[in-house]
């Protein structure tokens, strides 16, 4: 994700981010399912994944309110999607 966010045009718009943290880059849909299920944890970090998340955060945050920012997260980016938004907004900056 963060060489999407690098490309030229990547920002269409200043008050509005969003993006959907869905498979880890070369990781197909079945094989994300049968290695994550149930979804009860962390089960293989991807901490590249994370921080482009977290940089998502920081940038909404800086827009000052004015800035309104979506992040998508599937189960099967990592194993747990609530886990990984925790880990992202905690590792993001503060404002």
């Amino acid at each position: 994700m963060s060489e999407q966010l690098d490309l030229p045009g990547s920002r269409t718009a200043r008050d509005f981010v969003v993006a959907r943290l869905l498979l880890r880059p070369g990781r197909k849909y079945e094989e994300a399912v049968k290695q994550f299920s149930p979804y009860d944890r962390i089960q293989d970090p991807y901490p590249e994944g994370r921080a482009a998340g977290a940089k998502l955060i920081e940038e909404t945050r800086r827009g000052g309110g004015t800035t309104k920012g979506f992040i998508y997260v599937n189960n099967r980016f990592e194993g747990n999607a609530l886990q990984t938004i925790a880990a992202m907004v905690e590792s993001a900056a503060p404002d």
